[in-house]
């Protein structure tokens, strides 16, 4: 029987919970900003001592941000927003610890190619650091759930983490094998798009020719504009994992963990109509 329903759901603050990825992207940007001569932007801080405060306090917006006479940071309005121009642009406002350190790192000087290298190194960094060796976990009750959802829907991962040497995050997550396609690169949220056209045909062996139909797609993410925005203009169903209270979005639903998302996802699943 073919699934006529499809779950989408993001990796980084969804499905991998933990700080220690964003602190050690923190300090790859720490390492980029000294080999610059730019290590003393921060006034005899470091990007990392700046993220483990924001996460100690709870917030995104730290007082090492530097605005203009309109309240907006700088670097914010010379990004480039068309889709050839730039795969992630600086965000704003802020949703998650990895666009903080990005933020931060193209205001003390590095460039868009730079901190995306960082983000990469600081990928392989954690593997060879040993990711058993860190907080990186999936949350609780992440693996029954997507078996039990995968039943009645096609459950795609559409992830902004490189393809290359992906596995072993999944395989410490104990998510090996749980889904039924696995997006790596997406360049969200651009690429969003494209990786969702790609998503709905996925599963449908039986049916390639008829794609999802976006009104029965539920995306899940803790990113409204990377993960949510186009299912919703589309009129699927979003769940927001607002870790921050940010408030940003438009979601369907908005919840602090991965516990209320859960509780959508099910409902959702077991739901003939929309919820």
């Amino acid at each position: 029987m073919t699934r006529e329903k499809l779950l989408l759901l993001d990796f980084d603050g969804t499905l991998c919970l933990g700080d220690d990825p964003v602190l050690f992207y923190a300090d790859r940007v720490d390492a980029q900003l000294a080999q610059r001569g730019l290590g003393g932007f921060f006034a005899g801080t470091t990007v990392r001592e700046i993220l483990s405060g924001a996460f100690a306090a709870n917030t995104l917006l730290v007082p090492q941000i530097r605005y203009d006479a309109e309240g907006i940071p700088l670097t914010v309005r010379s990004e480039p927003t068309h889709d050839d121009a730039k795969a992630h642009p600086v965000s704003w406002p802020l949703q998650d610890g990895y666009q903080l350190v990005q933020l931060l790192a193209r205001q003390a000087g590095l460039s868009d190619a730079e901190s995306g290298e960082g983000f990469r190194a600081a990928r392989k960094d954690l593997l060879a650091h040993g990711l058993e060796h860190t907080d990186v976990h999936a949350p609780s009750g992440a693996r029954e759930l997507v078996a039990e959802v995968a039943q009645r829907a096609v459950v795609v991962l559409v992830t902004n983490s490189p393809a290359e040497v992906f596995a072993p995050w999944l395989q410490a997550l104990g998510l090996s094998g749980a889904f039924d396609l696995v997006i790596n690169d997406a360049r969200k949220p651009f690429g969003m798009p494209a990786a969702l056209e790609r998503a709905r045909t996925a599963g449908r062996a039986g049916a390639p020719e008829r794609p999802t139909d976006p009104r029965r797609v539920l995306s899940v993410g803790d990113i409204w504009r990377n993960d949510l925005e186009h299912v919703a203009s589309l009129g699927g169903t979003t769940v927001l994992i607002d870790r921050f209270g940010t408030g940003l979005g438009e979601p369907d639903h908005r919840v602090e963990g991965f516990d209320g998302a859960a509780e959508a996802v099910s409902t959702w699943s077991h739901s003939a109509a929309r919820v």
